[in-house]
This record gives C-alpha cells, structure tokens and sequence, in this order.
C-alpha cells in the first residue's frame, strides 16, 4: 500500500472508532425506545472495525523474480 491509501485506511478506521464512541454515549442518554437508530449505527461501525482489523490483504507478487516452473527448465 501506498502512504495515501494508508492514511485514508486510518482516517475511515478513527471514524469509525467515534461513530461507535458517540452512538454508545447517545445510547446511554436516550431512553431505549429513541436510540434504536443509534444501536444500528453502533452497530454497523463495530463491525467495520471488526472487519478491518481482521481482513488481511494478500503479499504482494514479486515480479522481477521468474517463477519456479521456468527456474526448472
């Protein structure tokens, strides 16, 4: 990965960490019945972060490197 493409990794995964920060105080202040909206959202951002902190992206091919199929030839 890039720089940008980690720095855009990290800014989606401290969003997410407020958007489950905020729904769980907005939680506590509501009364069950008003925070079903916030619930999904917590949710649904707990499950990202789940997500990507779990999902691992495969190595990098190594191009310059023939493979072990004509290395035998």
């Amino acid at each position: 990965m890039d720089d940008t493409a980690l720095i855009r990794q990290t800014i989606r995964r401290c969003t997410a960490v407020l958007v489950v920060t905020l729904a769980t105080v907005g939680v506590s202040l509501q009364r069950s019945s008003e925070a079903s909206y916030l619930l999904i959202l917590a949710t649904g951002a707990v499950v990202y972060l789940v997500v990507a902190f779990i999902k691992v992206d495969p190595p990098a091919e190594n191009t310059s490197h023939s493979s072990s199929t004509e290395d035998e030839r």
